[in-house]
């Protein structure tokens, strides 16, 4: 890995890392996510850095690509397992990285973050991904806990958020072999049995693929932001913060994917509505690998 590369892994990580001690003197219940999320955002550009995806802050059963809406009133109540996932990059060059708030001592977040740690001793060059999700799953297994079986880990590549391998939290079969220079977001989302995810509701988040004719205004410009985003993620928020009316971006937002100049991303939540953990870093793979968000 060339040098100015592995500076632009560790910068992105090193806004993560500081964020995170941050957040430790903020969160509590009472708080509304949406200032959660725009407090990160802030800083991740503040500290020299951008946001690689919307903050997600998902509550409870709701596991995945929630960001708040642009006057989101949700509030964290005691008790409950909020998810946060924060993706910050330095051109290009991402560092993931996910935890679980919650104002009482749970099981699932404990097992969470130790599955994350039996993963990640086992990254190293030469390692098979089928490995590394069979530490994992033993781990969480061990507990008498599950894993959210459709959602898995992933390698991260220049403005990339899920690149290959996927790296699952269940035993499988992959025969992907661990290089050195991968760069991996291991991810274990943990239950109190096997589980699954499936789409909900709201939609919040979307990406560009490419450009299309299309005569709206608004369409043309949400096109363009998607565009010098160079495909990574956005939130209808955004759009709406820079000066788009709410009704005009569901407008635009709808033709677009009609024409497939966009792709959403939908809430994903636990097909049961059982609560569930979540942990991640981003490892740069070496002999000795370096976590870059820890």
């Amino acid at each position: 890995m060339e040098e100015t590369i592995m500076e632009s892994y560790l910068k992105a990580g090193k806004v993560i890392k500081k964020i995170r001690e941050e957040l430790d003197s903020i969160l509590k219940p009472g708080l509304l996510i949406l200032d959660i999320a725009e407090f990160i955002e802030s800083r991740i550009k503040e500290l020299g850095c951008m946001p690689a995806f919307p903050v997600n802050i998902s509550i409870n059963d709701i596991v995945a690509h929630y960001t708040p809406t642009y006057n989101d009133k949700t509030k964290i109540r005691d008790g409950d397992l909020v998810k946060i996932d924060i993706g910050a990059h330095k051109n290009g060059y991402i560092a993931d990285y996910a935890f679980t708030y919650c104002t009482k001592r749970n099981e699932l977040v404990e097992t969470a973050n130790n599955a994350l740690n039996a993963g990640i001793s086992m990254l190293r060059p030469g390692i098979r991904v089928c490995d590394i999700s069979k530490a994992i799953f033993e781990y969480v297994r061990s507990k008498k806990k599950g894993v959210v079986v459709n959602l898995t880990g992933h390698g991260l590549k220049r403005y990339d958020i899920h690149a290959e391998p996927s790296v699952p939290n269940i035993e499988n079969s992959s025969s992907y072999v661990i290089k050195e220079g991968d760069v991996i977001a291991l991810e274990p989302f943990i239950a109190n049995t096997n589980s699954y995810v499936k789409d909900s509701t709201p939609v919040e988040i979307y990406s560009y693929l490419e450009t299309k004719p299309i005569r709206m205004k608004e369409a043309k410009s949400i096109m363009d932001f998607g565009k010098k985003l160079a495909g990574m993620p956005f939130a209808k928020r955004w759009l709406i913060n820079n000066g788009i009316s709410p009704l005009k971006v569901e407008l635009a937002l709808k033709q677009l994917e009609a024409i497939g100049a966009i792709r959403r991303y939908p809430t994903l939540r636990e097909s049961e509505r059982r609560s569930v953990a979540q942990a991640e870093h981003t490892i740069i793979v070496r002999k000795k690998p370096i976590i870059i968000t820890a």
